[in-house]
């Protein structure tokens, strides 16, 4: 499931706590299962192989020739086998299924607190390619539907205080829990049972409360994770560029690291993230924030049917709001370097589908073929 929007990406987590006034100075506390056991792959700045992956663009969905888009904020997609594109519209509080020409076919939703509707929609998982999840941050439940906006069966998480980046795995769902202890909220990204009991825990974060007046780096939260066919769960943190692959059972196997180019944040790259924070009532949000000089390690992972492992860097393209993007295969060794829009965030069907706006910040979904040659 694609993480509020830009993925899921553990900045944009961070940025989400500043907003609730929560965050002041982070404090990073981690259970390491041992290594001895886990495989260590380490890569090289730049690929050793003669692969590489190329991208054209064959569809923009929701541009408005009157100007506009169809989409108000794009909170997630998914593809069905068949290439229909299912898009959540978390402003619109919509789900809307485009053929795929991107001819929009149908829409549905509701907002509301009663079965079948939403009240906050933050996030899209396509189950088995016959159910979509939508799960509602304001109503604390997940809403299972079928393609047509039949409403199959609600799972509620209300005993938990809050949940982020859910994803269905089987009976289970792999998530990250904000919780309370003492003067910290904490962060648990873990596995959880249908009941939403937790299995087994795979990272925890401490952050005090706001005291003092302290500031704190926005990039301190960077991590992110997802599923590789198998079940295994893949998750990195970003202060570090090292990925770790668990078993679905919990057990740490493989760590996957790389050599890389700490890339500099300029003036403007900091005024443009102090936009993207609103005014609040009583709380100077904007004033909280000391940046490092430096980006972290990368932004956000996701892997495709083949189980390869994309890695978006903060290495910029040559092209307008691109970066680079690492690539790596099953055995976790680098294979490619790609740039791709910013916004991507989903390879199916030799097909990258990303997240895209104009100069006005309207939002699109364009689709892209790519092409692997050796």
């Amino acid at each position: 499931m694609w993480r509020n929007n830009l993925r899921l990406s553990g900045f944009f987590l961070g940025l989400n706590l500043i907003l609730a006034g929560l965050l002041i100075l982070w404090v990073y506390s981690y259970a390491a299962p041992d290594k001895a056991d886990a495989q260590i792959i380490e890569n090289k700045a730049r690929p050793s192989g003669t692969e590489t992956l190329t991208l054209k663009k064959e569809l923009t969905i929701g541009k408005l020739e009157e100007g506009g888009s169809l989409f108000g904020t794009i909170a997630g997609a998914a593809v069905t086998a068949d290439g229909r594109i299912v898009v959540l519209d978390s402003k619109e509080k919509k789900i809307k299924i485009f053929d795929p020409a991107g001819k929009l076919l149908k829409e549905f939703g509701r907002e509301g607190q009663g079965p079948g509707e939403w009240s906050m929609p933050v996030g899209l998982q396509l189950v088995s390619n016959r159910q979509l999840i939508v799960a509602d941050g304001g109503g604390r439940k997940l809403v299972y539907l079928d393609l047509e906006g039949n409403l199959l069966k609600e799972v509620s998480y209300a005993k938990k205080l809050a949940l982020m980046k859910i994803i269905e795995r089987g009976s289970c769902y792999l998530a990250t829990e904000m919780g309370l202890e003492g003067n910290s909220l904490t962060y648990n990204v873990a596995l959880y049972d249908a009941n939403f009991d937790q299995l087994f825990k795979i990272d925890t974060l401490l952050m005090p409360m706001p005291t003092g007046g302290s500031k704190i780096n926005p990039f301190d939260t960077a991590y992110d994770y997802c599923l590789d066919s198998k079940g295994n769960i893949i998750y990195g943190r970003a202060t570090a560029y090292e990925i770790k692959y668990f078993t679905p059972e919990g057990k740490l196997f493989k760590v996957v690291r790389k050599e890389y180019q700490p890339q500099a944040i300029s003036e403007k790259d900091k005024q443009d993230i102090l936009k993207m924070i609103p005014e609040t009532a009583g709380i100077n949000l904007k004033e909280m924030l000391a940046f490092p000089e430096k980006y972290p390690a990368f932004s956000s992972l996701f892997v495709d049917e083949e189980d390869r492992l994309y890695v978006r860097t903060y290495e910029r393209g040559k092209v307008r709001d691109s970066y680079v993007v690492d690539i790596f295969n099953q055995e976790g060794k680098l294979i490619a370097r790609c740039e791709m829009p910013e916004g991507g965030f989903l390879m199916k069907g030799g097909k990258l589908y990303a997240v895209e706006k104009d100069e006005e910040d309207y939002q699109y979904l364009s689709r892209y073929q790519a092409t692997w040659k050796k």
